[in-house]
């Protein structure tokens, strides 16, 4: 089964993103977006990642857009681009749970918070489109509490009606009488279970059940023998995060970027002589004028939670 992330209609329901365009010559598709105040646009790839299948992806990202101003595209996980250097760069190490290797040790304190679930509440597959859509409220309140709501995150709800309706799209929920305490959402494909979206009620922090999502998801890999990928850390993740990504993973798996300038000349104009020195890019939308499109989690797609 091919990547769904490289699908146009996929696309579709990453407005809040940008607007998808087929490259004049090969059937890949990025996002395009304005500039402000300037009448150029650039271009992002898919959230979270695209496919590469071949050297002649790579050819069509670089040769396939260059109207537009500059092209930032993260590859799937554990591809290792042929050429290192110049337009790609190491960008993060993506959490893993391959069932096919010893399964991570859990702590007692991990034990017994799986167990308190356990006794109280479920963990189910949802297969309706109307219940999977019910989630959507899960996702919202876990927006407002992080004050993330209109961030790129903030994905519109064509998005979570695409997953819902899609063939590979796969929804999980753990409920107890008092109704869902948490869910998750994902696509399955090429022997990969890719978690998208994880968020839990106000009620279900307090008991915890992301724990038995987490451990009912594995199980579910396991029993599929599906590679469960729940993505990397956003630059602006807690160690907090990263301990409970960690504390489910058993290995990992290297994400790059491609960062590609098209006018050189243009680019650093855009950029008003302010090039930053971190990793993000294009600098352009870090600079003072530009601050309102967004922080680098906009031009940097990182992590599904």
């Amino acid at each position: 089964m091919t990547c769904p992330f490289n699908d146009i209609a996929y696309l579709s329901g990453l407005s809040n993103i940008g607007t998808p365009e087929m490259a004049e010559h090969g059937a890949l598709a990025v996002l395009k977006r304005a500039v402000r105040g300037s009448g150029h646009y650039d271009g992002v790839g898919p959230w979270p990642y695209l496919w590469v299948e071949s050297p002649r992806d790579l050819e069509v990202l670089r040769e396939g857009f260059r109207h537009l101003v500059t092209l930032t595209v993260v590859t799937q996980p554990g591809y290792v681009h042929p050429v290192q250097g110049g337009d790609t760069s190491f960008l993060k190490h993506h959490f893993v749970y391959d069932p096919a290797l010893p399964a991570p040790v859990m702590s007692r304190r991990t034990r017994t918070r799986i167990a308190r679930c356990e006794a109280r509440a479920t963990f189910r597959p949802i297969t309706d489109v109307g219940r999977r859509m019910a989630c959507l409220a899960l996702y919202r309140r876990l927006l407002q509490r992080r004050g993330l709501t209109g961030c790129y995150v903030d994905f519109p709800d064509d998005h979570f009606q695409g997953l819902a309706s899609l063939e590979a799209g796969v929804f999980f929920e753990v409920v107890d009488a008092d109704g869902p305490g948490a869910f998750s959402c994902g696509v399955v494909f090429n022997g990969i279970l890719q978690v998208l979206h994880m968020a839990s009620s106000d009620e279900g922090l307090r008991w915890d059940a992301s724990y038995l999502l987490m451990k009912g998801m594995q199980e579910h890999a396991r029993s599929n023998r599906l590679r469960l990928m729940t993505g990397g850390m956003p630059d602006t993740g807690s160690p907090g995060l990263r301990q409970f990504k960690r504390k489910w993973a058993n290995t990992h798996e290297p994400v790059y970027i491609m960062k590609i300038i098209n006018d050189a000349a243009l680019y650093h104009g855009l950029c008003n002589g302010v090039l930053r020195s971190s990793r993000y890019f294009p600098g352009y939308r870090a600079t003072a004028g530009l601050a309102a499109m967004g922080g680098p989690d906009a031009s940097l797609p990182g992590g599904p939670f």
